[in-house]
């Protein structure tokens, strides 16, 4: 995260701003531009939407910070109330989600029985990686899980020291690798803490990536490295196919679909869930300038 993200999520989350925000509808207002409402049925709807403009679909719940655990229920529900729209879909969970500061067997448990009922309908599931010193606790879940469920897939922040060698190991694998540039804070022993660095950092990875038989999921918003992606894939000869884009909710819409236009795949990370503002913090923290927005939101005396 970037230093202006840390001072603004500082504002938006701690502050007298963050208690009035809570009972802010103009700010729930606001959140509605991001999180496609509190429960499935909004996320269904959504999803109905987007896949219309020729978007695969991504889904996130967002719990509240104290009850995440119910997280891979939710999703599981989701499933049987896509319908048609279920194959091909993915589900996004947390480390937290999947209680793995518990026991290591209980979380293996519970991501096994998502990962079955995703395949049941062709979706797939997806892991998160949320704290940074646990990369290696992720990463080891993630592997015992992939031994019973191939179609499972992991993230990898390119900002993490340790992400080319694993993007090597991964991409030899055939593996799903969802690559981002990293959001979460990380100190100076393993992480990058340059933008510009952790962006080379991140067309690298793509790179070795794209070079191997892993199905690359680049999850950017940034305009350069989505034609970097672009021309590499021609440049190689790589099907469109074979890889796709993946953008939030609400963010660069327009670009989400000109590349499904185009014949990219484009898929579109769908929140949605009663733990909307913790979500609209961290979407402020990685775009200050929605912080004009969300005063206005705040101080609106309707």
């Amino acid at each position: 995260m970037k230093r202006s993200g840390n001072w603004v999520h500082s504002l938006v989350h701690r502050s007298w701003l963050a208690q009035r925000a809570a009972k802010s509808g103009a700010v729930r207002d606001l959140a509605g531009n991001y999180v496609a409402g509190d429960d499935l049925f909004d996320a269904v709807d959504a999803a109905t939407v987007l896949r219309g403009q020729g978007l695969e679909l991504g889904f996130t719940h967002l719990s509240p910070l104290d009850f995440e655990v119910d997280t891979p229920r939710v999703l599981t529900s989701l499933l049987a109330s896509l319908g048609d729209l279920a194959p091909g879909a993915e589900l996004s969970v947390t480390p937290a989600s999947l209680d793995l500061r518990g026991t290591g067997r209980h979380a293996r448990g519970i991501l096994k029985e998502l990962c079955q009922r995703a395949e049941e309908v062709d979706a797939h599931v997806t892991v998160e990686v949320q704290d940074p010193t646990a990369f290696g606790d992720v990463l080891a879940l993630y592997r015992d899980v992939r031994e019973h469920h191939e179609d499972l897939g992991i993230t990898i922040p390119a900002n993490l020291k340790a992400a080319p060698s694993e993007c090597i190991r991964l991409g030899a694998d055939g593996a799903r690798v969802r690559l981002c540039i990293g959001a979460y804070p990380a100190g100076r022993d393993v992480a990058l803490v340059r933008e510009h660095d952790k962006s080379l950092a991140l067309v690298r990875c793509l790179r070795l990536l794209m070079d191997s038989p892993a199905y690359p999921m680049l999850a950017t918003h940034d305009p350069n490295i989505i034609e970097i992606a672009c021309r590499l894939a021609e440049r190689i000869g790589r099907a469109r196919g074979s890889f796709e884009f993946q953008m939030f909710y609400g963010v660069r819409p327009l670009e989400q679909r000109r590349l499904a236009d185009t014949g990219w795949r484009s898929r579109t990370c769908i929140p949605f869930g009663t733990g909307w503002y913790d979500y609209l913090a961290m979407r402020i923290a990685a775009r200050p300038r929605i912080l004009a927005s969300y005063a206005r939101a705040v101080l609106d005396k309707r």
